[in-house]
């Protein structure tokens, strides 16, 4: 299954969170914030499993500046390995990913992914979710041990590329807590969870996929083209993301995924969802995890 595309660019307007400090603050401030430095190079290992689908991956990203002087990150990937024995296509090692905690407006997006072999989805988009939250925690300044806060959302997040998935959305609320500061590796560790909404705001285009399969409203929908049929799926998704972020310039150093989906499936001959398979169920587990080497 394709990778169901989470948060992104919806973070950078919420307008509950406060801004960030100003780029002269000093890391002995308690002042969580990126402080980028042109040329430098980190080198991320990926690790996925996507339900016994398994691979590991190398991100290499260089810091650059823009005409108007804006830091960007520009992502490369290589040396994919996978139990599915694919190699990465020339398209996806030509692909240059940018991120941007600096201007995050411009650089924070969802690149093309129409082009891209499918199993690369999964690094491009979870890549996207690290860097969502992280700027989420710079913006709401959390810096001491057990500080929290919550921000709720109601527009839904698009996954769809046209081709295979027809229709992709979630929705999230956001809980961000600090679980440790340490003062002498100049880290801390957030954890953010990614939690159901209490209404619905996903578009759910048949009646049956109403049900709830919790207390809470569905927030989690996808129907994409399988053959000559169409497969629909709709449920429940959370996120528990742990970052670990050196406080002396806010790059991420470690960060964790945990990500079930519980879902009701049905197999479709209509694009309408009305001619369909009897019901069945699912849960789905995506372990993902980025880290620093040297």
């Amino acid at each position: 299954m394709l990778r169901w595309l989470p948060l992104l660019l919806t973070v950078i307007s919420v307008s509950a969170v406060p801004a960030i400090s100003p780029p002269q603050a000093e890391a002995e401030s308690g002042i969580l914030q990126r402080r980028y430095a042109e040329g430098s190079v980190l080198h991320y290992l990926m690790t996925g499993n996507n339900d016994g689908r398994q691979y590991t991956i190398l991100a290499t990203d260089i810091v650059k500046r823009d005409a108007n002087r804006r830091y960007y990150e520009e992502v490369a990937w290589s040396g994919l390995t996978s139990n599915e024995q694919q190699a990465l296509t020339l398209v996806s090692l030509a692909m240059r990913q940018t991120l941007s905690l600096d201007d995050p407006a411009t650089y924070l997006k969802v690149p093309d992914l129409s082009n891209v072999q499918p199993l690369m989805i999964g690094p491009i988009t979870d890549t996207l979710t690290f860097y969502s939250d992280l700027l989420l925690a710079t913006k709401a300044q959390l810096v001491q041990p057990g500080q929290s806060t919550y921000v709720a959302r109601t527009a839904p997040n698009s996954w769809a590329d046209g081709q295979r998935v027809l229709l992709g959305q979630d929705v999230v609320d956001f809980s961000l807590k600090v679980d440790a500061v340490d003062p002498v590796e100049h880290t801390e560790t957030l954890l953010i969870q990614h939690l159901p909404p209490p209404a619905l705001h996903v578009q759910l285009p048949a009646k049956w996929m109403e049900e709830p399969t919790s207390v809470k409203p569905n927030n989690f929908v996808q129907i994409s083209r399988q053959n000559d049929e169409f497969v629909a799926e709709t449920g429940k998704e959370t996120f528990d993301v742990r970052l670990t972020v050196d406080t002396r310039d806010g790059h991420i150093v470690s960060a964790a995924m945990h990500n079930p989906v519980v879902l009701r499936v049905r197999t479709c001959k209509d694009r309408q969802l009305t001619q369909c398979d009897p019901e069945t169920s699912k849960t789905i587990l995506r372990e993902i995890t980025w880290k620093l080497v040297p």
